[in-house]
C-alpha cells in the first residue's frame, strides 16, 4: 500500500462523518505525509497502520458509530475480536498552509543569492558535460555510418579496404550505442537523485524551524 491507496481507503472509510470533520482528518494525515517526504512515506505506512483502525477511532471519537448501530456508546465499541483498537496518532494542531507557503517564499527570496549561484554552477556543469557527451556522440554515430557507407562503395572496386572501413564505421557505432547512451541514463539518473536530495533538504530545514 502506498500514499494513494492509503488516503483512498481512508476517505472511503469516513463517509459517515460530515464534510467539515472529513476534511479536518483527512488534511491531517495529507501533511503528515507532506512533512515525511517520500523518502520517509513508508515508515509512516508502518507506523500509522490500517487505514481500517485509524477510520475507526475517528468515527469513535466523533461520535459516529462504525458500525453503524443507533444505539452506539463509545465505551462499548470492540473490534469483532473483542479488543479495543489502538487509538490514532494525535492529531495536534495542523499548521496553516499559507503560513508555510509565506515561509518557504520568504526563506527563497532570502538565500537566493546562496541557492541559486550553486544551482546555476551545477546546472551549468551538467550542460557542459552533456553538451560533450552529445558532440561525441554526433561524432561517433556519423563518422561510423559515413565509414559504412564508404565501405559499401568501395567493396565493389577495393573488397579488402572495403571490408575494413565497414568494420571500422560498425565499431564506432557500437562504442557509441554501448557506452554513449547508458552513460546519459547515468547522467539522468543522478540529475534526479540531486532534485529529490534538495527536495529533501528544504523540507528538512523547514520541519526544523516549525519545531
Amino acid at each position: 500500500m502506498n500514499r494513494i491507496d492509503f488516503m483512498r481507503d481512508l476517505e472511503a472509510r469516513l463517509g459517515a462523518l460530515s464534510e467539515e470533520d472529513r476534511a479536518d482528518a483527512l488534511r491531517y494525515y495529507d501533511e503528515l505525509f507532506d512533512e515525511a517526504g517520500p523518502i520517509e512515506e513508508q515508515k509512516i505506512l508502518d507506523d500509522l497502520g490500517s487505514p481500517a483502525d485509524i477510520a475507526r477511532q475517528i468515527l469513535v471519537d466523533n461520535g459516529v458509530s462504525p458500525d453503524g448501530d443507533p444505539e452506539f456508546m463509545m465505551d462499548d465499541v470492540i473490534r469483532k475480536d473483542g479488543t479495543t483498537p489502538p487509538p490514532p496518532v494525535n492529531a495536534g494542531p495542523i499548521e496553516n498552509k499559507n503560513t508555510k507557503i509565506l515561509l518557504i517564499v520568504i526563506i527563497a527570496i532570502v538565500t537566493s543569492p546562496v541557492w541559486g549561484g550553486l544551482l546555476g554552477g551545477v546546472l551549468g556543469l551538467l550542460g557542459g558535460f552533456i553538451g560533450i557527451i552529445a558532440t561525441l556522440f554526433a561524432v561517433l554515430v556519423c563518422g561510423g555510418m559515413a565509414l559504412l557507407v564508404v565501405g559499401i562503395v568501395r567493396l565493389f572496386s577495393v573488397p579488402p579496404l572495403g571490408l575494413c572501413e565497414m568494420g571500422a564505421g560498425l565499431v564506432l557505432c557500437g562504442i557509441a550505442v554501448l557506452t554513449i547512451v547508458p552513460l546519459c541514463k547515468w547522467i539522468f539518473g543522478l540529475l534526479k537523485r540531486f532534485i529529490n536530495w534538495i527536495v529533501y533538504t528544504v523540507k528538512k530545514f523547514l520541519n526544523k524551524e516549525n519545531a
